[in-house]
């Protein structure tokens, strides 16, 4: 089950803003204005990939994030 916690949700929503600007061809303030607040189940796995990816990444010991990136997904 996807965490949407209003942490997630605005994670998600921003990661949806920023691909679409780019997309688009916009500006992501723009976009972020015209994304609506409950964006799609992709948007909050790959909110919950970054989100652990970025804690992962923290530790000097882990070099590989190809690998991590991989495990986490399987």
């Amino acid at each position: 089950m996807l965490d949407k916690s209003s942490l997630d949700r605005e994670l998600a929503r921003r990661l949806c803003a920023a691909f679409v600007s780019h997309q688009l061809g916009v500006t992501v303030a723009t976009q972020y204005k015209n994304t609506p607040e409950d964006v799609g189940d992709l948007w909050y796995f790959l909110a919950a990939l970054a989100k652990e990816l970025s804690k992962e990444s923290q530790n000097p010991l882990y070099g590989d994030l190809g690998r991590l990136a991989t495990t986490i997904i399987q």
